[in-house]
């Protein structure tokens, strides 16, 4: 999708979540996540992309010590639908003995973070948590797997914007935006 019809697109969109919304459930979200696991020198593991904003603004709110990695698996290679989850990229830190704390952007039917959860545990993480920024409900089938910590919840429709993107744009904006179902 190019850049003038993505904003053509952004036009019709929803907000769905405002930016002090989105900032106060990112502020909870540190605040559970570090009385949970902040004593045990957790290693982060930012997803990429959709990852990357949720783990930068969380880190904003951390003062204990902690090791950033990432890795980049993804299910969506630039497309609206997932597939099989593609592994573009693996942890560089060691995983043996360590409480791994998973960051994405959103958890949609659970198949990312069931794959990096399961590589995790593989390679000898201790623990396994994960954080995302929102949640969507649906009736969809998903993995056999839940998050350990959600900020917000959506019903079934396509977001965008806190790390979460229409066809590689609007990642950045501090709000969440839904799209009508015709425009998908």
């Amino acid at each position: 999708m190019q850049a003038d019809r993505a904003q053509q697109v952004h036009q019709t969109a929803e907000l769905l979540f405002d930016a002090q919304s989105v900032e106060q459930s990112i502020v909870d979200l540190a605040a559970r996540v570090e009385q949970e696991c902040g004593e045990d020198f957790p290693l982060l593991l930012c997803v990429m992309n959709g990852g990357l904003y949720l783990t930068g603004q969380l880190l904003r709110h951390w003062n204990f010590p902690l090791t950033v990695d990432y890795v980049h698996a993804t299910r969506y290679r630039l497309a609206t639908l997932g597939k099989d989850v593609l592994w573009k990229a693996y942890p560089q830190n060691d995983l043996k003995d360590r409480n791994v704390i998973i960051i994405d952007d959103i958890f949609d039917q659970g198949y990312t973070l069931e794959e990096v959860k399961s590589y995790c545990i593989r390679h000898g993480a201790r623990k396994c948590s994960s954080v995302f920024l929102i949640r969507k409900t649906h009736e969809r089938r998903k993995a056999d797997i839940t998050p350990d910590f959600v900020g917000l919840e959506c019903g079934d429709c396509y977001v965008y914007g806190v790390g979460m993107d229409l066809n590689s744009h609007f990642r950045n904006l501090s709000e969440i935006y839904a799209l009508p179902k015709k425009i998908i």
